[in-house]
């Protein structure tokens, strides 16, 4: 989450940057609308995008790969998995985003409520395809919605200049107030991003280069409309989710109107906004490694050697191992490890040893060399980014299942120990995700490598998969 909003005031950023290098001071004010509205949302939209490569799959565990289940060391992880603890600063830095949003949100409603309030409790009138609301107190002229906000004593006597009616009502036949209520929304949700505010600030300039140019092409002449605009700048502010004829960067909007329109140069600046979007998608996006083991080298792996005798057993102590094996079989025809007596397995694993090479080969409970403590292994942190996509990662930390959001608690350096590997198209999972992705945290390892070395244990009991069965989680 934390690199999600850094993406987003970065992205924004860079956005309202070049605005305000390229777009801003060129007169192509409908596309420049365009640009601030799509540019602020895609901020929040482009680190979300995924972008999904394949690269080798790298080893992270021991060199010794057994073709078998081992059944004894799982219980190792198991008892030693740490119970989980509560992350006290997520919840006092959520209790503090869902405080200053409420709030916020308070206000924001508050003030729509203020402004249809007047609507409600003031003289209406019709005026084109929008209605004037007039008002008994002193203020500037502004609108909301398809509402004209005008002081009714100039109305009735007809000091508001036609100007400013064509200048109010170009706001709302251009749909202005949905820009605003667009970015307050935002603002109230991301208050997090400072940058939001120089968006709302370009967005409402934007608007009144709109609504000054829809003033200039009723054939009102220029220098005539800059008057009245000095004129009418000293009048009190309206409020801030309207649209309002005295905006405080008059000096701008002075100025674009004696501009005058280069079709070349606004072609131009247009198109070097789109290398800007790629690049942008290209450094904030999400990259995830899709790791491939189909490239994975034979000479990295290495068979365990069981030991075995030339003569091997005789036909009765392989009666015997079949009858220790069978009586513990599942409805699925494998044994079931919570059936062997400890006997048992002394007897099972005895018997083995002295069978031929052949005669193991034949056998589904098998045993195996007892494999090493797994190496200290930690990854690094864009692996750790890319494991939180849960359509491609199933994770596993400390031995349990958990959310790939887990991961936003941690840094890499929290991890000891990783195992990846490929689910085959069999699997229980396969589907809901592709790979299985194994941690264990720093304490868990210690404590794991500590207990395995310690452990006399020579040989792990195991089930001999069948060739087409792969991981099975």
């Amino acid at each position: 989450m934390t690199l999600y909003i850094i993406k987003i005031i970065l992205c924004s950023a860079v956005f309202i940057l070049m605005y305000k290098l390229l777009l801003e001071n060129e007169r192509m004010h409908t596309f420049n609308r365009f640009y601030l509205l799509s540019s602020l949302l895609f901020s929040f939209c482009i680190p979300l995008i995924t972008f999904t490569s394949s690269k080798p799959l790298q080893s992270f565990s021991q060199n010794d790969i057994f073709d078998t289940i081992p059944l004894q060391d799982n219980h190792i992880i198991q008892k030693l998995s740490p119970e989980q603890s509560t992350n006290y600063i997520f919840l006092i830095l959520l209790s503090i985003y869902v405080t200053i949003t409420a709030v916020l949100l308070f206000r924001f409603v508050i003030n729509i409520f203020k402004i249809l309030s007047k609507v409600r409790t003031h003289e209406t009138i019709p005026y084109k395809n929008s209605r004037i609301v007039l008002i008994d107190e002193d203020l500037t002229p502004h609108s909301f919605l398809y509402y004209l906000f005008l002081n009714k004593t100039e109305y009735n006597y007809g000091n508001i200049e036609n100007e400013v009616l064509i200048h109010e009502h170009a706001h709302i036949q251009q749909k202005h107030t949905y820009d605003i209520l667009l970015i307050e929304v935002l603002q109230v949700v991301f208050w997090f991003n400072p940058f939001i505010v120089f968006f709302k600030k370009a967005l409402k300039l934007n608007h009144e280069f709109l609504a000054d140019e829809a003033v200039i092409n009723s054939s009102l002449d220029i220098s005539t409309y800059q008057y009245l605009l000095i004129e009418k700048s000293s009048k009190t502010q309206a409020n801030n989710l309207t649209s309002q004829f005295n905006y405080s960067i008059i000096k701008k909007r002075l100025l674009m109107m004696t501009k005058t329109k280069s079709f070349k140069s606004a072609l131009c600046r247009q198109i070097a906004i789109v290398p800007v979007f790629a690049l942008s998608i290209f450094a904030f996006s999400n990259k995830t490694l899709a790791q491939d083991t189909s490239n994975v080298s034979a000479s990295t792996t290495k068979k365990s050697i069981t030991p075995s005798t030339q003569g091997g057993v005789s036909h009765e102590l392989m009666n015997e191992y079949d009858q220790i094996v069978s009586k513990t079989k599942n409805e699925k025809g494998y044994p079931s490890f919570s059936k062997f007596s400890d006997a048992d397995k002394s007897r099972l694993e005895e018997i083995y040893l002295l069978m031929s090479k052949d005669q193991q080969t034949k056998q589904i409970v098998i045993f195996s060399p007892a494999p090493p403590p797994l190496p200290r292994v930690i990854p690094t942190q864009s692996q750790i980014e890319s494991w939180k996509n849960s359509k491609v990662y199933g994770l596993w930390i400390n031995g349990n299942r958990v959310s790939n959001a887990t991961l936003n608690n941690y840094d890499n350096t929290a991890f000891a120990q990783v195992n990846v590997s490929k689910l085959s198209k069999n699997a229980v999972n396969y589907g809901k995700h592709y790979y299985q992705v194994s941690l264990m945290t720093t304490d868990h390892y210690e404590a794991y490598y500590k207990q395995t070395i310690e452990s006399k244990k020579k040989f792990y009991m195991g089930i001999r998969l069948k060739k087409n069965e792969g991981t099975a989680v």
